[in-house]
């Protein structure tokens, strides 16, 4: 199918939500919350697919890789864009992770300016569960035991034999993959998995370190708080979040909730409804000054707090809360109500096929983790934000099967079968940005024969996935050079980027 007249996938599900009730208005603030906190690529609002040598198809395969009894298939989408293509040329992938497909990086980015110079046929394909790429009829928990990371592995590598022998034509195309986050992981693990078929692939942001209690995000935020808002604004969000459990702890819970402006009170005795504020909170106050992947944005944020005329400091941050938030009458900071956008279990909707909230908290509570807990003494958001809370939410998700115990051997067995920070892979490349916090979970320092780690400097996240321009850094435009270097090397250039 031809793509030059596509309306983005996002706007036309989203719409659905604009109904104006007080019910749809609290559910499209969460779900515009959830969204801006989903670690994926940036791409541009105003993007729709013009390309007219990308087409989509769909692959057919197995549901379960691992039983041979169970012979049940369903198709995945994916696209192809042959602009550039050389024949003996490479096959170069940008590999789908826990959002809805795009054509935007096999029609801009670096990759696709890698490309054009190597003569790639680019293509990119949707992760089982996610998008329209279902294999089930629901998402209920029973639905969902296919969804896993080794499973996608096996979908990704079967589809790359068809596009060798069948789209392309040449079974013995170099194949060289991309991706970003978990998408990135998915990528250097196909590598390490299937060196005979994967000549090389490069992790953005890859977060190959499953983590039970990823308590040093809190941590490294509150460093860049301190480094770009002053140890002024550091210590007010401490002393506020430090005095907001102290009056909930001498039972005037009513007065917090009150500053804060929440849709409800917090019942007696409702520890889930504690820490659900206290993560909101912290989270209001992540986003404001990181959404825009600017230092300056950080700053900004300290002086408005700072120059609040309030008595204290929870006033002034409860000040600045209701302002960042003056488009809703209230604040839904409550457990249930912030678990309603992951129960929907309709795989079309668009808790799921936009933002993939049920799938991506089912492979944290299963494979991965990486739940940002406030566990961490050396951070200003209080200490309200614990494993307990996260326990709750895979329980009320998925069912109380769901304990510590499971989530933490899953946490285990992810980091035993990839090898997690030390996965010792020949052809992987790992880039991170200086200011993002998942690069704890991903590789900074690795050297393997034609592999590296480069930390970008100055830079957030997913900086280096774009073309080459005039606004980028010295440093970035190295870094963004040695990049398609390894892509040439893994193709048998030899040549050594380093």
């Amino acid at each position: 199918m031809k793509l030059s007249r596509v309306i983005p996938f996002v706007v036309l599900l989203l719409a659905v939500l604009t109904t104006g009730s007080p019910t749809a208005d609290r559910r499209t603030r969460l779900l515009d919350t959830f969204q801006r906190h989903l670690i994926k690529p940036v791409v541009p609002q105003d993007f729709v697919p013009r390309n007219e040598n990308t087409t989509g198809g769909r692959f057919r395969t197995r549901i379960d890789h691992f039983n041979p009894q169970n012979r049940d298939t369903f198709e995945f989408s994916y696209f192809s864009n042959d602009e550039f293509y050389r024949p003996g040329g490479p096959i170069f992938i940008f590999v789908g992770g826990n959002f809805a497909m795009t054509t935007y990086y096999i029609e801009h980015g670096l990759l696709y300016d890698t490309a054009a110079r190597d003569g790639a046929w680019l293509f990119t394909n949707e992760h089982r569960y996610y998008g329209t790429s279902t294999p089930v009829q629901d998402y209920t928990t029973e639905n969902l035991r296919f969804l896993k990371s080794e499973q996608a592995l096996m979908d990704l590598i079967e589809w790359i034999d068809y596009l060798r022998n069948t789209i392309v034509g040449d079974p013995n195309a170099k194949v060289v993959l991309m991706g970003v986050g978990y998408g990135g992981a998915l990528a250097t693990w196909a590598r390490q998995r299937f060196p005979n078929i994967i000549d090389g692939a490069w992790g953005a942001g890859a977060t190959v370190l499953a983590s039970f209690d990823f308590q040093e995000h809190a941590g490294d935020i509150g460093e860049m708080i301190r480094r770009y808002g002053g140890n002024e604004c550091y210590n007010m969000i401490w002393v506020a979040f430090r005095t907001a459990q102290y009056l909930i702890d001498a039972g005037l819970d009513e007065t917090v909730t009150g500053l804060l402006n929440t849709c409800e009170p917090i019942e007696p005795g409702n520890l889930l409804d504690v820490e659900t504020l206290f993560y909101h909170l912290k989270l209001a106050i992540q986003d404001a000054m990181l959404a825009q992947r600017n230092t300056d944005k950080i700053r900004d944020v300290c002086e408005a707090m700072l120059n609040s005329t309030e008595d204290t400091a929870l006033h002034d941050l409860a000040s600045w809360l209701n302002n960042y938030y003056a488009n809703l009458a209230c604040n839904p900071f409550d457990f249930d109500a912030n678990m309603e956008a992951a129960q929907v279990i309709q795989p079309g909707a668009p808790e799921n096929a936009i933002l993939g909230l049920r799938q991506t908290q089912y492979q944290a509570c299963t494979e991965f983790g990486w739940f940002r807990t406030t566990d961490l003494d050396e951070q200003p958001f209080g200490d309200r934000v614990t494993m307990h809370f996260f326990l709750s939410a895979c329980r009320a998700l998925f069912g109380e099967w769901v304990t510590d115990a499971v989530i933490y051997e899953g946490v285990r067995l992810t980091n035993l079968h990839y090898g997690g920070q030390d996965p010792r892979s020949t052809n992987v490349l790992f880039t991170n940005g200086e200011y993002d916090p998942n690069r704890l979970v991903s590789i900074t320092s690795y050297i393997n024969p034609l592999s590296y780690a480069y930390v970008v400097p100055n830079e957030f996240l997913y900086s280096e996935i774009y073309s080459i321009t005039e606004d980028d850094s010295q440093q970035l435009v190295d870094i963004k050079q040695s990049i398609q270097g390894y892509i040439g090397a893994w193709q048998g250039e030899g040549i050594n980027p380093v």
